[in-house]
């Protein structure tokens, strides 16, 4: 049940049709049949007006219809009154999506946040439903990580809710902590966002695969197809990057999923830079990008610089309509592509800001300090003596601190370079 306002396009109209229905086919149902209201002003009691509601529930009973899904979000009274109505099963798109969750989600954390998203948007829901609310049964609007039969009550709820929060805060204070150790050791953080099904777990398997150590499953052609954090490290011109995929966005992300995934996407927030994954195919490129930024910058206020991955332009015929003007940079290309996963890289690198150029003297007994310049700068040229090595290095300015006591030229061991230079 598709329900409008007047102010909405035709365009807006047929593209909201197209991602509820691609919705209720990632929750593993079947679309039968479908219905349109505009709706000027919304009936406290069913949302929809009473001749539409009767329209409704005869295409539910001619069509033997299993569940009603409505495009907006519904109270529990209306729930129950539209229910009632149709004598089937209803639930709403904030339901349906936290459906499609509760089936992504494979680590405990996952399962944890879907759960306290369940549980937030079923708690003000039990007004007027007595002590307890009955769960029982299965399919979509009543699946779960963990779901059990029992009947819960707003207390066992508002205790579950604690509980959640409380778990998923510790894991979040414990990545706090890697990301803070991460950034000791000189590695970088970079975030992948983007509209669901845009592409971000093929290019982070693309950035392991050619990258990084790791390779990893390619995405599938599916809505939340990543739910669960990955996070994968890559070098590239003497830089560590770790690289986060978090959950996709979509047009008016419920916010209880915003809370339940906050301590998640603190990692977007704290990145060092943003890449924003784009479907360049998509009929819809610029509601799906304005989609993104209103959860980047409104909900989660992130800060880092931006840079637009304009994805799947194999799949696009004009490349030059393609621009994003609140990005730092811009790639277009495809993510199974080396050639756009390297210039995407070397975007970022700039962005990371510049390096220094140092000279250093390490005494052959320090391989330790020669191993690192390795591993965190470019080595541009080394010469031997028979107790030193003269190496020529480019590092991060933030990392230039690590060489400052071997540097010939911030009061490095400039008697021992004398010797050296004769």
């Amino acid at each position: 049940m598709h329900v409008f306002n007047a102010q909405q396009t035709m365009e807006e109209r047929e593209r909201m049709r197209m991602e509820l229905a691609s919705l209720v086919q990632a929750a593993g149902a079947v679309v039968v049949g479908s219905l349109s209201q505009v709706v000027e002003e919304r009936h406290s009691g069913t949302l929809i007006g009473k001749g539409k509601l009767e329209e409704l529930a005869q295409a539910a009973q001619a069509e033997a219809t299993d569940i009603v899904v409505f495009s907006a979000e519904l109270s529990g009274s209306q729930l129950r009154n539209v229910e009632a109505a149709c004598a089937v099963r209803v639930v709403d798109r904030t339901q349906l999506i936290l459906d499609i969750f509760a089936t992504r989600a494979r680590s405990f954390e996952g399962k944890a946040q879907v759960r306290l998203a369940q549980l937030s948007y079923m708690l003000p829901r039990l007004i007027g439903q007595g002590t307890a609310m009955s769960r029982l049964g299965g399919g979509i609007g009543t699946r779960g990580p963990g779901e059990t039969k029992l009947e819960i009550d707003r207390r066992t709820i508002r205790k579950e809710i604690a509980d959640l929060r409380r778990l998923v805060n510790a894991e979040g204070q414990r990545r706090l902590e890697l990301r803070r150790r991460r950034e000791r050791q000189g590695v970088y953080s970079i975030g992948i966002v983007g509209y669901t099904n845009a592409g971000k777990t093929t290019l982070l398997s693309q950035l392991a695969k050619r990258f990084g150590a790791k390779r990893l499953e390619q995405g599938r052609d599916r809505l939340f197809d990543t739910l669960d954090l990955a996070v994968r490290r890559a070098t590239f011109a003497g830089r560590t990057f770790v690289f986060t995929d978090t959950v996709g966005f979509i047009r008016d992300l419920p916010h209880h999923l915003i809370d339940s995934f906050h301590a998640t996407l603190q990692e977007v927030v704290d990145a060092d830079v943003l890449v924003h994954v784009v479907d360049s195919s998509s009929p819809f490129i610029g509601e799906e990008m304005a989609a993104v930024y209103a959860v980047l910058l409104g909900a989660l206020d992130a800060h880092a610089p931006i840079v637009t991955f304009f994805n799947k332009m194999d799949q696009v015929a004009n490349a030059s309509l393609l621009v994003d003007q609140r990005a730092a940079a811009t790639v277009i290309g495809s993510a199974l592509t080396e050639q756009s996963v390297l210039e995407l890289l070397e975007r970022i690198d700039l962005l990371l800001g510049r390096r220094v150029a140092l000279h250093l003297l390490i005494p052959h007994e320090r391989s330790d300090v020669l191993a690192q310049a390795y591993r965190i700068g470019r080595v541009d040229s080394v010469r031997e003596s028979d107790a030193y090595m003269l190496m020529d290095v480019e590092v991060d300015e933030r990392e230039a601190w690590q060489f400052a006591h071997f540097s010939t030229l911030s009061g490095g061991p400039l008697q021992e370079q004398s010797q050296y230079d004769q």
